[in-house]
């Protein structure tokens, strides 16, 4: 019986990079077209409450700091 595929590597940029590819190449044509439309769609609105959260984050950090 053929090992089952691993999906997920080590944490980390590179690891997800990895990944997201692993699985993109699984995905068959009219799929990928979707995945890319989405993203197009959402993609703004979530880099931009992304950058936001890191943003409070580092706020938040800086505050705790000057205590």
């Amino acid at each position: 019986m053929p090992g089952v595929p691993r999906l997920t590597r080590k944490v980390g940029p590179l690891g997800l990079a990895l990944t997201a590819w692993d699985i993109w190449r699984r995905l068959p044509p009219r799929q990928r077209k979707q995945v890319l439309n989405i993203a197009r769609k959402h993609g703004p609105r979530v880099a931009g409450r992304v950058l936001r959260a890191a943003s409070r984050a580092r706020d938040t950090r800086a505050a705790s700091r000057r205590r």
